[in-house]
């Protein structure tokens, strides 16, 4: 698995530890409610001689659910929980060092089966240890 997949993998695995409406998966909205996560344009920061790399991941959230109170609460949820962790993921070439918030949880639209969906982003900063 490459760098940037495991780190969304990691990321993906602690917002499913929040125990929220539904399991984060890849992808776009389907047609019932839930959240997903995939990568916006990203990539390093720095680059060092060794060729280890500081990357900045930009990881879109999308969700959506007919109760506005429910996704709400658990999109501003994935923001709190993850902005304020003192210890992230790693693997054996790679290792979180922080998470922020890019642009907070805000209403995208509603579906003609007044389903609300709502965005965010999150900046995931990755540091390779090759």
């Amino acid at each position: 698995m490459t760098i940037i997949n495991a780190a969304m993998e990691a990321v993906m695995d602690l917002v499913d530890g929040l125990g929220l409406f539904a399991l984060i998966t890849r992808g776009a909205l389907g047609t019932g409610e839930g959240l997903v996560c995939e990568v916006g344009p990203s990539g390093p920061d720095e680059v060092y001689m060794d060729k280890n790399q500081y990357i900045i991941l930009d990881f879109t959230i999308n969700g959506k659910h007919a109760n506005l109170q429910t996704l709400s609460d658990d999109m501003n949820r994935i923001h709190q929980e993850l902005t304020m962790l003192h210890e992230y993921p790693s693997g054996d070439d790679w290792n979180i060092v922080d998470i922020t918030t890019l642009t907070e949880p805000q209403i995208i639209g509603r579906e003609d089966n007044n389903a609300w969906m709502m965005a965010s982003a999150l900046n995931v900063k990755v540091e390779t240890k090759l």
